[in-house]
């Protein structure tokens, strides 16, 4: 009995599609301007019962012919006391229930979890709600998410992901599932036997940069078990999509070869790609040659075979970095075109906005009426004009939000929402689509739901209202805490803007350990990307949320991304203050920060533990689940295992691909985060204690050992949510981090007729906590004096506040440069602090001058000097530094020197040390050379080759760093730069012949080289020495 209503629902859904729906619920009449189709709409009524399975009953789904434009449209009414929902394909009726579900029901299905809380009787729309989508394309699925997604996702997994993806208005989805079959079946026919294929192929986790070109035959060889169990899966994947009436976008043909293809298939060229990332990437065969024809052939035939025909295939020709070696580019595009369209005429071929793709060769020569670009950076750079730079050619409108799978919170939701429209409403624009592309889905529902909704929206939205509406969707029902941890999330997560990053920053739990660790993939953000505070206030208000609206699997989800979130958000406060303590040699604070550390990593993996997306097992388990024996499933619980660790070769992995693909998911953290900083700390408080260096420690080992485990982990989540993230509140806001401040002066000197202005701000990097009674104080040493302008307020979480300090000097001073400590108290108790150096002297005495192309300020005391500065660089046309010097100084058989014994770190090529010029205080002045220290490269010789006044040629002594002495000698036109740790023992950096005058200024010299920074430096110097040396015979010499 309880199927007969499901089947009279089919059967009036099935009888529906042949009559015009409804226009309102109570009109009884036939509306217009909607046209039945002949489709059956049974794909959609299946879905519905997969996801409403108590309600699908209540639903009538009408089919529908698309409008005079051909777009979609989808329509929500009530017809008889039934839900109506018309649409132009099985998949757009989804995109319509969708619609019913958020706007009318509030309920919500997101990939990762849902809230269908729904009455017995479903609620009627007032009003009908119409939506036709305003662009052809709504794409979905990057190349990259077969990996870092779920690489051993069984059919349940993608049937579920298929539907979500209909409701969310998807209607072309990227499938790679099984495509390795493709490429086994087309190379037996090219020479190669079926083993040595099966060796070339990847297994699934690694297998999307073998489709991209990009590595092959790592980490393990694949079965033919394996091969045909996915192209079993791929063929369901493709057949349901179909059934949908959406694209299944195949992988297309476009080179890819295995090793020695030439040797075997004469007359093919074949191209050498290089290197990806530590990988040797398989050679491309050469599209404009005799062969390339009959393997594209094959491969099509053999797609056809396996997978059915598609409307769309993706390709990404010499993918990040391919190399076109002597093929026309243009010619290697039409060849490509060619062999698609031979095999599939009509077809389109998309390929990813990415890097230099597409090619402006590529776009130039083919027919850009059968290209999509799904564009992976629409909303990471500014000044971006697609129109123009992809000549005209369709496009859709794409984020990747999420790389490598990182468990991170954020989009720049904010960019989506102005730049989509802005570009797809001006005149001519070739944007016809969106493109969903994060590196891993099942993340981030709130930017999966916004982005995909803009295909249907004609102008922008309130994001502050969308996300409190999200809020009412996501749990049931209007939540004031609900609505204000969204609206808080909105404000800062979804918030970021563009101009470098699409992505949040990762955590620092998943880096390799390290104190000065700023990320934990190597591409990845290296700062806090919104304000940590601001998006803390999410956490106390989600778990206000009142108990009636915390059942779903949604709040489940949301809770705990935001506690997790908000405990890696802290990974970022806390690391500086472990390393200020290791570097001070505090132990007793060192030992009580990193046991914090350690007690954080402990509460990250009991919080992914309460989520089933989360679990290392589960992963695990998937991965073995596809292996035939036990040595298979080994082999692909090592492939699995590998990704999240070290994810390639030692060599892959030391060109930045390790932790490329970190998480913070329970077991993962346990069994391989929290042992690394363990080892690490270890090894750092045994230094501390001996007073010895730490002893090295070799991580890929680590990892690759970590890889190569068998050991089986929980697959089921465990903990209430609820109560886990309660905790994770208590203990951020019970154990507080020191305030930091940070301190400038308002001119970098003091001198008795004019004092200096410091300025002082003190931040309370506490996201649940505020500081109070805080006070600051600048130490003075005899003969200055502080006094406060004002006084520090209470501090709320995230707060920051500015005092100015009036030092003033009273006496001659000791010292050129005075170091004043900032000692910041909160209730008494010490809570940070800062130091500021000022000149006690500005003046630069006979014989000496000064000259400043960097703003600089000159101090003097006897033969010390001090200069602070700026200046964006020092090469080529830009000259910018600050000197003090002597006119004339250096001649043949001349030397002069000095010690650098202080330099700010502005940028790793920052210089202090010495300079020579014909005039100094000339820019564009011959005989232009110098020796320098840096902060981040060593010693640097460089010169004025040709005499034209710009610094062109250098050479490097890396091994040196303050405090160092420098020495510039000059024998005829030859000037050589020295660098000397000791002042006894020299290395010689450089030499070069100079066309110079006879005599050449030379003195001291700084430039913070802050054209990125910004940052104003100090560098100071220990007399200032001038020597003879023996003059080189016949006055030349020549640079080596």
């Amino acid at each position: 009995m309880a199927f007969r209503p499901a089947r009279f629902v089919v059967v009036l859904a099935l009888v529906a599609a042949a009559f015009p729906a409804a226009a309102a619920p109570s009109s009884g009449t036939e509306p217009e301007g909607y046209r039945a189709a002949d489709w059956s709409v049974r794909p959609a009524v299946e879905a519905a019962r997969r996801l409403l399975p108590d309600h699908a009953r209540r639903i009538r789904f009408v089919a529908e012919q698309p409008g005079p434009d051909g777009a979609d449209h989808y329509r929500v009414g009530a017809r008889n006391g039934l839900v109506e929902i018309g649409g132009t394909s099985p998949a757009v009726l989804l995109t319509g229930l969708n619609a019913y579900l958020g706007e009318v029901a509030d309920a919500n299905v997101s990939w990762t979890g849902e809230q269908l809380d729904l009455p017995a009787r479903l609620p009627l729309p007032d009003a009908e709600i119409v939506r036709p989508a305003t662009v052809t394309h709504r794409f979905a699925l990057n190349d990259t998410d077969d990996g870092y997604t779920g690489p051993y996702r069984d059919w349940a997994d993608w049937e579920r992901l298929i539907d979500v993806l209909a409701l969310h208005g998807v209607n072309e989805v990227f499938v790679p599932v099984g495509a390795e079959a493709v490429y086994y079946d087309t190379f037996q026919r090219f020479g190669y036997t079926a083993d040595e294929l099966r060796g070339w192929i990847p297994p699934p986790a690694h297998q999307p940069w073998w489709l991209l070109q990009n590595m092959c035959c790592f980490p393990s060889p694949v079965s033919a078990a394996l091969i045909e169990e996915r192209a079993e899966l791929g063929r369901r994947i493709a057949d349901r999509l179909r059934e949908l009436g959406m694209t299944p976008v195949l992988p297309g043909y476009f080179g890819t070869v295995p090793a020695g293809f030439a040797t075997r298939n004469p007359g093919a060229n074949v191209v050498p790609q290089g290197d990806w990332v530590g990988f040797e990437r398989p050679g491309w065969l050469d599209p404009t040659g005799a062969v390339f024809p009959d393997v594209a052939a094959e491969f099509y035939r053999s797609s056809r075979a396996r997978f059915g025909d598609s409307a769309m295939y993706k390709m990404d020709l010499l993918h990040e970095g391919g190399v076109a070696g002597d093929v026309d580019v243009a010619a290697a595009s039409v060849a490509v075109e060619d062999a698609l369209q031979a095999a599939r005429p009509g077809a389109i071929w998309a390929i990813l906005g990415w890097q230099n793709n597409p090619r402006p060769e590529t776009l130039a020569a083919v027919d850009r009426s059968k290209m999509l670009i799904v564009d992976g950076l629409s909303d990471r750079y500014d000044g971006l004009d697609r129109d123009a730079s992809w000549q005209g050619t369709p496009y859709a409108f794409g984020s990747i939000w999420n790389f490598g799978g990182h468990t991170t919170m954020g989009a720049n939701a904010g960019v989506w929402n102005e730049r989509f429209f802005a570009w797809r409403d001006r005149p001519g624009s070739a944007l016809d689509g969106i493109a969903v592309l994060p590196e891993a889905g099942a993340n981030n529902p709130a930017a999966l739901d916004l982005l995909t909704s803009l295909a249907w929206r004609d102008g922008p939205v309130d994001l502050d209202a969308w996300f409190a509406d999200w809020a009412d969707r996501r749990y049931g029902g209007p939540s004031p805490s609900a609505r204000a941890a969204w609206q808080a999330l909105g404000r800062t997560a979804y918030a970021m803007p563009s101009g470098t990053w699409s992505e949040a920053q990762d955590g620092l739990f998943g880096a390799e350990p390290s104190l000065t660790a700023d990320r934990a993939a190597e591409w990845s953000p290296s700062e806090l990307r919104y304000d940590a505070a601001a998006f803390a206030a999410a956490l106390p208000a989600l778990l206000d949320v009142p108990p009636s609206l915390r059942s779903s699997s949604a709040y489940a989800y949301d809770l705990a991304d935001v506690a997790r979130q908000a405990l890696a958000n802290r990974s970022r406060l806390l690391l500086p203050s472990v390393r200020a303590a290791y570097e001070s040699g505090d132990l007793a604070g060192f030992r009580a920060l990193t046991d914090e550390w350690m007690t954080l990593l402990e509460l990250v993996d009991e919080v992914a533990a309460t989520n089933p997306d989360w679990l290392l097992g589960r992963w695990l388990a998937d991965a073995r689940s596809w292996g035939a024996d036990a040595a298979e499933a080994d082999r692909l619980a090592h492939d699995a295992r590998t990704l999240l660790s070290v994810w390639g070769t030692r060599s892959g992995a030391a060109a930045g691909l390790t932790d490329y693909a970190n998480r913070e998911w329970a077991g993962l953290v346990s069994t391989y985060y929290a042992p690394r900083w363990r080892a690490y700390f270890a090894s750092l408080e045994a230094a501390l204690v001996s007073g010895t260096a730490p002893a090295p420690i070799d991580w890929y080992a680590v990892g690759a050992a970590w890889a190569a485990r068998t050991d089986q982990l929980p697959v089921t989540p465990s903990g209430d949510v609820h109560e886990v993230a309660g905790r994770v509140l208590e203990h951020l806001t019970d154990h507080p981090l020191a305030l930091t401040a940070t301190a400038s002066a308002s001119r970098p000197v003091v001198t008795p007729s004019e004092p200096a202005r410091v300025v002082v701000t003190v931040t309370n990097p506490n996201e649940f906590a505020a500081a109070t009674d805080v006070a600051v104080e600048v130490v003075t040493p005899a003969g200055l004096t502080a006094t406060p302008v004002g006084d520090v307020p209470a501090l709320p979480p995230g707060g920051s506040a500015t005092l100015e300090v009036e030092v003033a000097l009273t006496a001659p001073p000791d010292d050129l440069v005075v170091r004043l400590p900032v000692r910041v108290t909160a209730d008494g108790v010490p809570a940070g602090g800062a130091s500021v150096r000022l000149l006690t002297d500005a003046t630069v005495e006979a014989p000496y001058a000064s000259v400043s192309f960097n703003d600089a300020t000159f101090g003097q005391q006897g033969d010390r000097f001090a200069i602070v500065g700026g200046g964006g660089d020092l090469w080529g046309g830009t000259n910018e530094f600050g000197a003090v010097y002597r006119d004339g100084l250096l001649a043949d058989g001349g030397s002069v020197g000095t010690t650098v014994v202080a330099q700010d770190p502005t940028w790793p090529w920052a210089r202090a040390g010495l300079i020579a010029r014909d005039d100094l205080a000339v820019q564009g002045s011959a005989g232009y050379a110098n020796i320098a220290v840096t902060p981040g490269n060593g010693c640097v010789f460089s010169w004025d080759a040709n005499g034209d006044g710009q610094l062109d040629s250098t050479r490097q002594a890396p091994s040196f760093t303050v405090p160092v002495h420098l020495r510039l000698t000059r024998r005829g036109s030859t000037f050589a730069g020295e660098c000397s740790a000791d002042g006894v023992t020299w290395t010689e950096v450089g030499s070069a012949a100079l066309p110079a005058a006879a005599a050449v200024d030379a003195g001291v010299f700084m430039s913070a080289v802050n054209v990125i920074s910004g940052a104003t430096g100090l560098a100071e110097f220990d007399g200032f020495r001038n020597e003879s040396v023996p003059p080189l015979a016949g006055g030349s010499g020549r640079a080596r």
